[in-house]
């Protein structure tokens, strides 16, 4: 397996820039300085810069940004931005943050010829908050594309509208461009009244359908989209919204040569590396995630093809059985079986990196079946990937939930909750739907901490554990019958 979870010199990375022009993949990001943890230093980030012909194999190149100092626009940091190649050179639009400023937040612009060595605009920011519709704070991560429709770039970014309920003022402004250099005021793209901040967002268009992608930090921790006929909008969502689940976060997309789109975000650190840990601003790159689109506007997602390939070295592996029926057939399927009751085991693997992968046929499953990670040996303390047939939908749950005080007190074997924070017991949760016979594939790469989950080329999951379990992987099936086959583990 080869994985890029972030620059080498660094202990963290934060929000993916990725880019794709003439064959090569670009992925700068925001790396904090060494040795931090918290706001505000954690924050005063450089754009790290790694390039790869593959999506495998990636070269770091010198830091593209670097914080500016006293009451320059970015003394504080070099937050998220864009990079586009438009009037002969390379464009990075960029958040500049200065703590100390009236404008902490601002709209700030560098160029390259070459893509590698930048130099900032002398007109930085270039782009003030405009204080008449929006707040002052919050006026961030742009991201430039041009649109053929309007024959004009756009510029979209993060803000908050200066009334209305205050937790609810989050929205997507545009200001529009012939050359990258002066820009109009167009107005709110997207005003949900949903969240505090839509951060990091990003427009693109497949086929007949226009997507608009954005992250909240404020609610779910996760990047959502809306899918409208025309990039004026309005934005409408979708059946099944996001990217990934909960802590796949700050996504933002690159579309390659061939019409692919993928995707890149991180998940984040926990403090002490503990699963009690407070969450913290930046972490580890994710696996990247590839999107299509189906004629009704709906994303689905899945692994690409080149890090599936990376995956190529074989591993032995067990079934252990803890309760109910299991039955072998050959050396890759089995069939778990429990009426009116539980069945679960867990699979024997040596290595902490792997991926197992295999297709499920659930067969009369009344309540749920799935996968156990990150286990004890009673089931008890893990994460459950579950399929439920009743609620047609799939969830990852952090096991044990806690209890109400009085059972707590007066019940044997309750185990203390995980105490998940503001992820609560159910990480992250969509519709899925499936009937009985159906083949449903899975692919789940646990990489130490973290657990990254791909379903039927629909959904993904991703989330960190830190605590060693006695079991990284395991089956299970709560009334009902289900086929487990194909079953692979490889390194």
């Amino acid at each position: 397996m080869n994985i890029y979870r972030k620059p080498s010199y660094a202990d963290s990375t934060g929000d993916a820039i990725p880019f794709y022009h003439a064959g090569r993949y670009h992925l700068f990001s925001l790396t904090p300085p060494v040795g931090t943890t918290i706001y505000p230093d954690r924050l005063r980030t450089t754009w790290s810069h790694a390039i790869s012909d593959n999506l495998v194999d990636w070269t770091e190149l010198e830091t593209a940004l670097y914080p500016g100092e006293g009451s320059e626009p970015d003394a504080s940091g070099c937050w998220t931005g864009s990079v586009i190649y438009g009037e002969g050179q390379y464009h990075a639009f960029y958040t500049g943050y200065n703590i100390q400023n009236k404008y902490q937040q601002t709209i700030c612009h560098a160029t390259s010829a070459d893509g590698v060595t930048w130099v900032k605009d002398q007109n930085n920011p270039v782009i003030l908050p405009d204080t008449r519709f929006y707040e002052p704070l919050d006026w961030r991560d742009p991201y430039v594309f041009y649109n053929d429709e309007d024959q004009q770039y756009w510029i979209i970014f993060s803000a908050r509208k200066n009334s209305g309920p205050v937790t609810r003022r989050g929205c997507v402004v545009l200001y529009r461009s012939k050359d990258l250099v002066n820009w109009t005021y167009y107005g709110p793209l997207y005003e949900p009244s949903h969240t505090n901040c839509p951060e990091c967002p990003e427009m693109y268009q497949i086929g007949d359908h226009w997507y608009l992608t954005y992250s909240r930090f404020s609610e779910f921790v996760d990047t959502i989209y809306r899918v409208a006929k025309s990039p004026f909008g309005p934005w409408r969502t979708p059946k099944r919204d996001g990217i990934g689940g909960r802590r796949f976060y700050a996504a933002k997309s690159m579309e390659n040569k061939e019409g692919r789109r993928i995707y890149f975000a991180w998940a984040h650190d926990r403090a002490q590396q503990s699963d009690q840990g407070e969450w913290y601003w930046g972490g580890s790159f994710c696996i990247p995630h590839e999107i299509t689109a189906s004629d009704d506007g709906e994303i689905r997602v899945k692994m690409p093809q080149e890090i599936i390939n990376t995956f190529d070295k074989p591993l032995t592996w067990q079934y252990q059985n803890l309760q109910g029926s299991y039955t072998p057939y050959g050396d890759s399927s089995l069939v778990i079986e429990a009426v009116g009751s539980m069945a679960c085991g867990f699979f024997d693997v040596a290595e902490p990196s792997f991926m197992m992968s295999c297709q499920v046929r659930p067969m009369d499953c009344r309540d749920y079946f799935g996968l156990l990670l990150k286990s004890d040996d009673d089931a008890s303390n893990c994460l459950l990937l579950n399929f439920e047939s009743g609620f047609q939908r799939v969830s990852l749950l952090n096991l044990p939930m806690g209890v109400d005080p009085f059972w707590e007190a007066s019940c044997q074997s309750i185990f203390a909750p995980k105490a998940p924070g503001p992820d609560g017991p159910r990480v992250a949760e969509k519709p899925f739907i499936f009937t009985s016979g159906d083949i449903i594939d899975l692919k789940v790469v646990i990489d130490r901490d973290m657990v990254e989950i791909f379903i039927d080329e629909q959904v993904a999951f991703t989330y960190r554990s830190y605590a060693k379990p006695t079991h990284e992987i395991g089956l299970i099936v709560q009334d009902g019958k289900a086929e487990f086959y194909n079953i692979q583990f490889n390194q």
